[in-house]
């Protein structure tokens, strides 16, 4: 999945929540779509319009806060390691490791979102009962929306929801993953081209859902498409593990060191890095300096451990996991290999690649993708991927 740039607004529960730069725009016309339509009561002010709008705007993106929460629930009941949840334009998505539970775990984390979303229907539905006039409107049409939102996420094509619960179904039943895949790809065709006939008509009935129809229809067919290639790679990487291509670990710091030590021995020279924490030999999280500002201010003498990011927010594998899990939990970004709680390195999607290039393609290591001898770049700026 790509999040594209992202910023960090809240954290909820210990997850991270961050928004993409495509929910800005998708907010921004969600905004000016109700407005629109708020503005045709004759009884209702430009400026209460806009509140209203709003208002709704903010209801609308907290029940899709509320399926992704789902998401991350069921994530953590499991025991199964959530690092963030990420507003996009067509909704949002929770980075957790579903496949780490088995097809049991991908279904149960896949479902209970479309199950939020049917939930909050029926809340928006006993708000507006109890409401009138233009605020009534407003709530019932939120409840329209949640419902058509549910029926929509639970349509079996990849990467719908309805589509990891169908791969996940048929994963258990096969017990083989590659199969499930394979069949999710094709449904995820047949479903993209139908929602790409429904935009059509949308279209030429100068209705307002083509332009969402359309780009989630292309976003399927593109992923489904792409399931063959995926699979491929998919085999080829799983001939290696995270110990066979990860680099040395970043500096650790110790947790007793105060949070000014820290913030001039490691912080100060690397802004935008997280660095892991340990305590007695085991690494216990990671610190960085927006993490560290939250105690720091108040009194920088106080311990490492103080302003550490607990562990459960940064991507962490374990030296024997096979490549092809390791991609799919990374999400494009960087992470730790640890085993039984000692840090022995890092890893990333340039060292996968480094990896890929030099054992499955032949490569020699001083042709890599960056041009210059074996100097692998460090982890990107946080908080984007």
């Amino acid at each position: 999945m790509v999040y594209g740039k992202r910023w960090k607004i809240a954290q909820i529960g210990g997850v991270p929540l961050y928004i993409s730069s495509s929910w800005i725009w998708m907010a921004a016309f969600f905004v000016w779509l109700v407005d629109a339509n708020v503005s045709l009561f004759r009884d209702v002010s430009a400026w209460e319009a806009l509140g209203l709008s709003l208002l709704n705007a903010l209801l609308f993106f907290g029940a899709i806060l509320v399926h992704e929460a789902a998401h991350a629930a069921m994530a953590r009941a499991l025991g199964l390691p959530v690092c963030g949840i990420t507003l996009l334009f067509w909704g949002g998505a929770t980075e957790t490791k579903t496949h780490g539970r088995g097809a049991g775990g991908e279904f149960l984390v896949s479902m209970v979102g479309p199950l939020a979303t049917l939930g909050m229907a029926g809340v928006f539905s006993l708000l507006a009962g109890a409401t009138s006039g233009v605020m009534r409107y407003l709530i019932a049409y939120l409840a329209h929306l949640s419902l058509l939102f549910a029926a929509f996420n639970a349509l079996p094509g990849y990467p719908l929801d309805g589509g990891r619960m169908l791969m996940a179904a048929i994963w258990g039943a096969t017990k083989n993953r590659r199969t499930a895949m394979r069949a999710t790809g094709y449904t995820g065709i047949a479903v993209g081209a139908g929602l790409g006939y429904l935009a059509f008509l949308d279209f030429q009935r100068h209705g307002g859902w083509w332009p969402f129809l359309g780009i989630v229809a292309f976003t399927m067919i593109a992923t489904s498409r792409g399931m063959d290639k995926r699979i491929a790679l998919h085999d080829q990487l799983a001939d290696g593990t995270a110990a066979d291509a990860m680099r040395p670990a970043p500096p650790a710091v110790p947790a007793a060191l105060s949070l000014s030590q820290t913030l001039d021995t490691y912080l100060r020279g690397a802004p935008d890095q997280a660095f892991p924490v340990v305590e007695d030999g085991l690494v216990i999280g990671t610190i960085s300096i927006e993490s560290a500002r939250k105690v720091g201010t108040k009194d920088p003498l106080r311990p490492t451990r103080e302003g550490t990011a607990p562990l459960s927010t940064t991507a962490v594998v374990t030296p024997d996991e096979h490549l092809a899990d390791v991609v799919e939990w990374l999400h494009g970004r960087d992470g730790l290999v640890v085993a039984d709680g000692a840090l022995l390195g890092a890893i990333g999607p340039d060292d996968i690649e480094r990896w890929y290039r030099r054992k499955v393609l032949g490569e020699r290591e001083d042709t890599g993708a960056w041009g210059v001898e074996s100097s692998p770049p460090g982890p990107p700026p946080r908080p984007d991927l």
